[in-house]
């Protein structure tokens, strides 16, 4: 190499020529566009959940807080049942088939209305049920009701749009359920004297009202046809999406009405904690949903996700560590009954990453037309949930709790393996 090639070279940053010109000819891709739109639109979500965390936390102290979150979180497990999987297959089917989406939204919607009603009154006796006995009967059946039918059409709409790649449209409807949670939530503590019995009657109606309200703009942009009989199939092909939801909110929530029976106050802390883990992920959240329809839809899943799937991990994990650091904070800005929360998020700091995995195997299976692998794979993930917080947190309580969480995905995981070789070996035989 001469001297002026020499010179050239460190000119450049001692980067070859063309590598430093497509260095700086770079622009982010439609993807990263997506990511990053529906990122703000997390965030504020994100801040609004922060800041009703915050207020609730506040005014109901550690026990009202644990009791709230606690029939939150039994009300979230007939949520995915409620919507049938149905959320799943629109989003999958609205990307490969842009056309038939009218129709496909009118038989989803035919089905929900039916499963809503089953599942909400479901969801009451099943709360009342397992709650200790203080809790009061017409604000846990309001509420328990509220949010399964609420929170399963919501997201009903939302994947509408994101199967239309629409990814800012996904994020503002999400965004729009919690911010009209905590307009309500802002009014009552203004108003009255709060208590979690008046708060869950509060929760209900606004929840209900910005469902009502996007049901009717729902009708009104993408027309949705009636369709002549119930398309029961669809449950058939909802059945992996559902049941992965429910085991994912199994492994999320099981915990607090388990914990509750040692203590509300411990369900509080727990659930303040994985709050901040929800918030902390929001970046890892935002690439992963911008990333599902271009999966469904792309020629070579298996090439994007490989692509993909390293930034998202190496994002989890940057995020476990600033997680850890910031921890020893929380109690102070919780308040007084929260002094356990720092050392739950420690314990929980490293989820997400192990979470991130589990996704990027569940949609490749999902892509590459393998979604029934995901049923058994999810009933083996929510029994080993179930069991591993019924008997681990007995025994060690929040610290058995965030033990079964890492198991489960553990137990998922290998679940997945095991029913892939046995279904390879079925087709080589």
């Amino acid at each position: 190499m001469d001297a002026s090639q020499s010179q050239r070279r460190q000119t450049a940053g001692d980067f070859p020529r063309p590598i430093m010109t497509r260095l700086l000819r770079w622009r982010p891709g439609g993807y990263l566009h997506a990511s990053a739109g529906l990122l703000g639109w997390l965030l504020l979500r994100a801040a609004s959940q922060a800041v009703m965390v915050l207020i609730l936390a506040r005014l109901l102290g550690a026990a009202g807080y644990g009791q709230f979150v606690t029939v939150l979180a039994v009300a979230s497990f007939f949520t995915p049942l409620a919507g049938l999987g149905l959320q799943g297959v629109l989003l999958r089917d609205g990307a490969r088939t842009p056309r038939l989406l009218p129709e496909q939204i009118g038989a989803a919607l035919d089905l929900w209305w039916r499963s809503t009603a089953v599942f909400g009154l479901a969801g009451v006796a099943v709360a009342l049920w397992v709650l200790p006995a203080n809790a009061s009967v017409p604000a846990v059946a309001g509420f328990v009701v509220a949010e399964v039918a609420s929170s399963s059409l919501v997201e009903l709409i939302a994947r509408v749009e994101q199967s239309q790649h629409l990814a800012n449209r996904f994020g503002a409807i999400l965004t729009g359920l919690t911010l009209a949670r905590l307009t309500g939530l802002a009014g009552y503590a203004f108003f009255f004297k709060a208590n979690v019995s008046g708060w869950m009657g509060v929760y209900a109606a606004a929840s209900l009202g910005y469902a009502t309200a996007l049901y009717i703009w729902l009708f009104a942009t993408r027309r949705p046809l009636r369709p002549r009989r119930t398309r029961w199939v669809l449950v058939r092909e909802g059945m992996p999406f559902a049941v992965g939801a429910l085991s994912m909110r199994l492994q999320a929530e099981f915990n607090k009405p388990v914990l509750a029976q040692l203590g509300y106050a411990q369900a509080g802390n727990y659930s303040a904690a994985q709050r901040v883990v929800d918030l902390a992920s929001l970046p890892l959240l935002a690439m992963q949903e911008a990333l599902w329809s271009r999966l469904y839809a792309s020629a070579d899943p298996r090439r994007r996700m490989v692509k993909t799937g390293g930034a998202l991990v190496t994002l989890a994990l940057l995020g476990g560590v600033i997680l850890t650091l910031s921890a020893p904070l929380l109690p102070t800005v919780l308040g007084p009954g929260f002094e356990h929360t720092a050392v739950v998020l420690v314990w929980l700091a490293w989820l997400p990453t192990v979470q991130a995995v589990r996704n990027l195997a569940n949609v490749y299976l999902v892509a590459t037309h393998r979604a029934h692998v995901l049923t058994g794979t999810y009933v083996t993930g929510g029994i080993a949930s179930m069991l591993l917080t019924t008997v681990l947190v007995a025994v060690h309580g929040m610290a058995g709790a965030v033990a079964a969480a890492y198991l489960t995905e553990v137990a998922i995981l290998t679940a997945q393996f095991a029913f892939q070789t046995i279904l390879r070996g079925k087709q080589n035989g």
